[in-house]
């Protein structure tokens, strides 16, 4: 057996404490919100860090879901999320395997646009943008909220990577059977890069779950809220609902919860394709 020597024993010792550390301090504050969020009114006011509630009680979530009204918001975020997710992968996708084609008229000219917008932030096209909306007759639509990102230049080379791995005798011997393009694309291709398919939805599910400036943007009307405007204006405000009442601690823990709870859902189900995708689709041999 190999001995290992006292440095290295060292090493382990700190390198594992630092790694404990940093993990506390990422699960702490999630227990902290989520113990809060199960608290009473009035012992969510206690200036503590909590990890257990030492009376249990909903009244958190009760307030949220019938005094503040989150329910609209949660909706309206998840037909953006899903709706925008859904165009994201479907148009990623599709470009990717455009750009594994060997040779077509403008294809040089293609992937500079498609690598060029990579380099540009988003805050700094928030003008053009704007505009272009509001010039479409968007504004104050879910859809404008929707369509906005909807194609990202890292989601398209994630794909081509992928689709480079396959091989490409099956592609030939599909046309050879007299199958067409949308039939190998929708019948080969995205069969085979369901891992890479996994990374693009995590990754755009999160952007568009999360989605925050956009929305202040272009909404402007409260049944349009988006679940981030109505958690901002949960959190900064001091008084949401239709009554007098301030609100308590625990009903603004309960609104992130409820916020984070299909974030992990996602990850939970997609974790094996995402690591997978992380690992081989990003870098090729």
């Amino acid at each position: 057996m190999m001995r290992i020597s006292a440095s290295r024993k060292l090493f382990f010792v700190i390198n594992n404490l630092i790694l404990i550390a940093l993990v506390l301090t990422m699960i702490v504050p999630l227990l902290n919100v989520l113990a809060v969020s199960f608290t009473t009114d009035l012992e969510s006011y206690e200036n503590t860090i909590k990890l257990f509630p030492r009376q249990p009680s909903i009244e958190g979530y009760v307030t949220l879901f019938q005094r503040v009204s989150i329910l609209r918001p949660f909706l309206n975020n998840v037909y953006v999320t899903i709706v925008g997710t859904f165009l994201h992968v479907i148009i990623c996708s599709m470009a990717g395997y455009v750009l594994i084609k060997e040779k077509f008229f403008g294809k040089t000219i293609l992937v500079y646009a498609v690598t060029i917008p990579m380099m540009i932030p988003f805050e700094m096209i928030i003008i053009p943008v704007y505009i272009t909306v509001k010039h479409l007759g968007l504004m104050n639509t879910l859809w404008s909220v929707t369509i906005v990102g909807v194609v990202s230049t890292f989601s398209i080379l994630l794909m081509k990577n992928y689709f480079e791995g396959i091989p490409k005798s099956l592609e030939e011997s599909a046309f050879i059977d007299g199958a067409g393009e949308s039939t190998v694309f929708f019948r080969i291709y995205l069969p085979l890069a369901k891992a890479g398919l996994a990374t693009i939805t995590i990754f755009q599910f999160v952007v568009k779950w999360n989605h925050l400036l956009t929305a202040i943007l272009f909404l402007n009307s409260p049944e349009k809220y988006t679940l981030q405007i109505a958690l901002k204006s949960l959190v900064v405000s001091q008084e949401l609902t239709s009554t007098t009442q301030s609100v308590a601690n625990n009903t603004r823990m309960a609104g992130i919860v409820i916020a984070i709870v299909p974030l992990i859902f996602v990850y939970v189900f997609a974790q094996k394709y995402f690591i997978k995708g992380i690992m081989i689709g990003a870098v090729k041999e």
